[in-house]
């Protein structure tokens, strides 16, 4: 996998269920370096005081150029970023467990 973009959506220090939230990213990884083949993962990246976590956004692998755009807009103007964070707090939960 090669990182192809990233975008910061939030890089402000801030406190959310005791957890120190550092850094929230979108980054997209191409997953081959065959041009006609282009496919793309889509995750979405936590940074805390204590742990970092990379999380695959979508479910699935993407053909689409145009989806990381979608799903950075609607992390930034929907409800898509609380979902995502308790998506990413379950998964970090989970690890300590």
């Amino acid at each position: 996998m090669i990182l192809n973009r990233r975008k910061v959506i939030l890089e402000n220090k801030f406190v959310i269920e005791g957890r120190t939230i550092m850094k929230i990213e979108l980054r997209e990884y191409k997953l081959s370096n065959i041009n006609a083949d282009e496919r793309f993962s889509i995750v979405i990246y936590l940074k805390t005081d204590l742990e970092d976590i990379e999380l695959d956004y979508l479910g699935k692998p993407t053909s689409d150029k145009d989806k990381f755009e979608e799903s950075f807009n609607f992390l930034c103007n929907y409800n898509g970023l609380s979902s995502a964070l308790n998506r990413l707090f379950i998964e970090l939960d989970s690890r300590i467990k």
